[in-house]
């Protein structure tokens, strides 16, 4: 209980996020969704184009659709080819990006789509932080052991950044 109780403190105690990455006016211009090709995702990514319509100026918005796939251990990285290893990672990104891109192009929605390889929660929170987004919007599914509650990734994301997140069930 020590333990966690002093790793709390010092999360609280974690520097703001700098001013100049915050808008002045408290609006909402860049939002980043993440998404894995799941059910949940489709959920996330269907409150995402209803709560765009509820804004004032929906062309304000820019969208950044974000698929952040697991490295493979560095077992297997070892006995197969850089350039293999990419294409996987591309042909696996392509897949969890495909169904949240025919929702968003349906509804008509503009985005600027990226993948990235990486642990996943710390991999959303720099693309969150090196995009100045206001706000990150992701599913929710708890199939993690770690964190049955909300999922290890929506958990691990939350630990690693100061950006708002939106957690759609």
């Amino acid at each position: 209980l020590g333990k966690f109780m002093l790793a709390r403190r010092s999360r609280s105690a974690a520097p703001s996020v700098p001013a100049e990455t915050v808008e002045a006016s408290g609006r909402l211009r860049r939002i980043l969704l993440a998404v894995d090709g799941s059910s949940v995702s489709d959920r996330a990514t269907q409150r995402l184009i209803a709560m765009r319509q509820d804004l004032a100026d929906p062309a304000e918005l820019t969208l950044h659709l974000l698929n952040v796939q697991r490295p493979v251990s560095g077992d297997v990285s070892s006995f197969v080819a850089s350039q293999s290893l990419d294409e996987y990672y591309q042909e696996l990104g392509e897949k969890a990006l495909a169904s949240a891109r025919a929702l968003l192009d349906a509804a008509g929605v503009p985005y600027e789509a990226q993948q990235r390889v990486g642990p996943p929660g710390e991999t959303i929170a720099n693309q969150a932080r090196s995009n100045r987004i206001d706000l990150i919007v992701m599913g929710t599914k708890g199939a993690g052991a770690a964190a049955a509650l909300m999922g290890s990734v929506a958990q691990s994301t939350l630990e690693h950044t100061d950006t708002p997140v939106m957690l759609v069930k």
